[in-house]
């Protein structure tokens, strides 16, 4: 067996070949030209070339490559701060040891993003699709969403801290004392980004399943400027994910005793058992939140949207995604790498001081099957989240 080690000009500098018959190995190498290479040979003898005397040397399938990450959000985005840890922490478990980048390509609501990875991406699995998606877009067919998640190579997902709909505790006299007091309250006012998104909806319909009097102002670009116009009074409620409401919203509204939580949004386990986030466990989830004021458990047709919402939308809400058709290789490099990068002391040593927590990785199953539970909403599921929609925006 011979080995080549190739410094010259070849096209084939940097790259080490393995051939196992050494009369093989010298007919290479005069087709070459062996006075215009430098190269080293190893292994090869008269006497055996058996592959347990002289082991053959085996890379990574991603050894030497770069894979690019490609996000539909702006570089200032968390989702991004999100992604380029991720793509930190991959680079040491994808087999190959490759550079991972992240490149942003906002626009289009990230359908950019998307669409780029469903039709452009080259199949070799050194770009895929990483971050938000839009089930929503899919369900009700949003402009510009031509496609269907399941047209993609489903690589994976992570999971992100639940949501927190808290309000301004001077909405009553005497002050919200608890999440049940928000029903005395008058003139509340809901400040959110935009109708048809995903928080909004899941959150407003929170409110409307304990009984809350309010009306959605939407139109705000993000969830800065939600809790900047809390602050002012502006509106007096909002949602944010429970990690920035801990770090963002209670030491900016407890300065001045403003901060007023309502209610989360329970987490969907594999076991589609609903549970608390231990980010916030002193804060009810809406579902136990109902209970204390009415005695018995949420039903009935709001209950059921807001399941869906939390199946559909806040259950894995990042996602990587390959292109239709990826190298199978690939597939199964890169879905085996997500979980032990998330999983080492590393990450979590650099979540909890980046992020505030640490995400948890979704496999490929799982993620196939939250992907797959959009096309299973029932019509009237479907028809009471636009009717949501539609209220919100009415305002």
């Amino acid at each position: 067996m011979g080995l080549i080690k190739f410094v010259g000009r070849f096209g084939y500098e940097g790259k080490t070949i393995v051939i196992k018959e050494c009369y093989l190995l010298l007919k290479f190498l005069v087709m070459l030209g062996a006075t215009a290479l430098v190269f080293s040979i190893a292994g090869c003898s008269s006497e055996s070339t058996s592959s347990d005397q002289n082991p053959a040397v085996s890379s990574g399938y991603y050894e030497g490559e770069t894979v690019t990450l490609i996000m539909g959000l702006d570089a200032s985005a968390g989702g991004t701060t999100v992604g380029r840890l991720l793509a930190k922490h991959l680079e040491s478990t994808l087999d190959g040891n490759p550079n991972v980048i992240v490149k942003n390509m906002p626009g289009a609501s990230m359908m950019n993003a998307h669409l780029f990875v469903l039709l452009k991406a080259p199949k070799d699995g050194t770009t895929v699709y990483y971050g938000p998606r839009s089930s929503l877009g899919e369900l009700l067919e949003f402009p510009g969403h031509s496609f269907k998640y399941s047209q993609f190579t489903i690589l994976g997902g992570v999971q992100l801290a639940p949501l927190v709909t808290y309000a301004r505790k001077d909405m009553l006299e005497g002050g919200i004392q608890s999440p049940a007091d928000i029903l005395k309250a008058d003139g509340l006012v809901f400040g959110g980004i935009s109708a048809e998104h995903g928080r909004m909806i899941a959150s407003t319909m929170g409110l409307d399943l304990i009984g809350a009097d309010y009306h959605f102002v939407g139109g705000y670009p993000g969830s800065g400027k939600i809790r900047a116009a809390v602050l002012s009074g502006e509106v007096n409620m909002a949602t944010d994910a429970a990690h920035a409401y801990l770090n963002e919203v209670v030491p900016t509204l407890e300065q001045q005793n403003l901060n007023a939580p309502l209610f989360s949004l329970p987490l969907l386990n594999a076991q589609g058992e609903l549970i608390k986030s231990p980010l916030v466990p002193d804060i009810p989830t809406v579902n136990e939140l109902y209970e204390e004021i009415y005695g018995e458990p949420p039903s009935g047709l709001n209950w059921d949207s807001i399941l869906t919402m939390i199946q559909i939308d806040q259950t894995m809400q990042h996602v990587f995604l390959g292109p239709p058709g990826m190298d199978q290789e690939a597939v199964e490099t890169f879905q085996a790498a997500i979980a032990p990068a998330m999983a080492t002391v590393g990450f979590a040593d650099e979540a909890n001081r980046i992020l505030s927590y640490v995400p948890d990785a979704v496999d490929a199953a799982r993620a196939t099957e939250v992907l797959s539970a959009t096309a299973l909403v029932s019509s009237e599921t479907q028809d009471f989240i636009e009717a949501q929609i539609t209220r919100n925006s009415s305002y």
